[in-house]
């Protein structure tokens, strides 16, 4: 089973559902918009493929990010010589997909709310994203991969995450809501996703469309209560690739949660040394500079 365009890193399966309008791909949490009244047109086009005992090769970039799956019979060319393997052994394999995303998004456009909700990103000129596809895996581990024999075979050697990995934070943190290495060793959540993008205008119905609309599929909705007759034209593109996903992921956030969590470990060693009876208030080592050397050394100096 192959996975739909891989995510930079997992989402929560409670946050993302297919037929769901998405202001930015990897944060559903910020703007999106899931229409009830297209609910049961979007299940009856759904179809649902599960497998067990799932396992696959990713590959993570120098910032941490999920850059490609390679699978469990991977092709040992491709991954010779990458620095940054994890093997990723999952309970199940969860895959949830549209079989006609255009019905899809014709019944999800068809929505007055879901038209107003376009409508006030198409006045700002902003993108948008329609999922149709999502796949999710069930109690996976990860482990560090490295091929043996020099790469001479297909074998891996595995070992635990090392401590301040960079890995995507859900895989790496215990106290993730998807879970983490540690006590909690599973993690649970969307890894790939089938996300189209969307645009919107607001025209009239005598303006001819741009170049750049050719691969668009497009529907047209009059604006209630126009006096020129505008309209509001939604158009769905072709999916987003796993490169173009990790490229959209927020680095300044991760990498200020990454710095956060490096802080609160030094303020917690230095709570700890401070709290240690070998040390006193008065202790020079507490006040910045070294021990003055026994007086018997002093004689010799």
């Amino acid at each position: 089973m192959v996975l739909h365009g891989l995510l930079p890193k997992p989402l929560s399966a409670n946050d993302v559902v297919v037929g769901q309008l998405l202001s930015h791909p990897l944060h559903p949490e910020r703007d999106c918009f899931y229409s009830d009244l297209a609910h049961e047109e979007i299940d009856d086009l759904n179809d649902t493929h599960i497998q067990t005992r799932y396992r696959d090769l990713f590959s993570v970039d120098a910032e941490g990010r999920f850059t490609r799956n390679y699978g469990a019979k991977f092709d040992l060319g491709k991954v010779y010589r990458q620095p940054n393997l994890l093997r990723v052994a999952a309970e199940q394999i969860i895959q949830r997909v549209s079989q006609h995303p255009v019905q899809v998004f014709h019944a999800v456009c068809n929505d007055p709310e879901a038209q107003g909700w376009i409508h006030e990103l198409a006045k700002e000129g902003k993108p948008f994203y329609l999922v149709v596809g999502l796949t999710e895996l069930h109690k996976a581990r990860f482990t560090r991969a490295k091929l043996q024999d020099a790469g001479a075979s297909s074998r891996l050697a595995e070992t635990p995450i090392e401590k301040n990995a960079r890995v995507p934070r859900a895989v790496a943190r215990r106290s993730s809501i998807l879970g983490g290495i540690g006590s909690e060793p599973y993690v649970s959540g969307v890894f790939g996703m089938d996300v189209r993008r969307c645009k919107a205008r607001i025209t009239t119905p005598q303006e001819p469309h741009n170049l750049d609309d050719i691969d668009y599929r497009w529907v047209y909705h009059n604006i209630p209560g126009s006096a020129t007759k505008e309209q509001l034209m939604i158009g769905m593109g072709g999916a987003l690739k796993a490169d173009e996903l990790r490229l959209m992921l927020d680095m300044t956030e991760e990498d200020v949660h990454h710095t956060f969590d490096a802080i609160s470990q030094l303020s917690l060693d230095a709570l700890s040394a401070a709290a240690s009876p070998m040390l006193r208030p008065s202790s020079p080592a507490l006040r910045g500079r070294s021990p003055s050397p026994h007086p018997i050394m002093k004689s010799l100096s």
